[in-house]
């Protein structure tokens, strides 16, 4: 079996300057802006982290990590088949690649991310 590997964490942030903040702080990580209401931050070793601005947090607004996998649309399909649900279809990353959710058996959220 291939190695797994945890490529992105996404955590909602209700504001994203002190989420800011608070990370780099706290583990030293520098968030760039990445689109509307989003800050990225690369660790050039392939995990990135990302803050999205959320005005509260609901269902599919918790910390999501995301998995590297060669085919999205298979993983969503085989989670179906295993009891999960498809949250969200594979969706474009402009340059980067692509991402999809998926809940797990007890509904968890958990992101999917396939490498352009």
């Amino acid at each position: 079996m291939a190695i797994i590997e945890i490529s992105h964490v996404e955590i909602p942030s209700l504001e994203l300057n002190k989420s800011k903040d608070f990370f780099n702080k706290l583990f030293g990580w520098e968030f760039k802006p990445f689109g509307n209401g989003y800050l990225l931050y690369n660790s050039h070793n392939g995990l990135t982290i990302g803050l999205r601005k959320v005005d509260e947090v609901k269902e599919g607004d918790s910390t999501i990590f995301h998995i590297k996998v060669d085919d999205i649309d298979s993983v969503l399909i085989k989670a179906e088949k295993a009891g999960g649900k498809i949250f969200r279809k594979r969706t474009i990353i402009p340059a980067m690649g692509y991402y999809g959710l998926i809940k797990d058996v007890s509904g968890n959220i958990i992101g999917l991310f396939q490498k352009n």
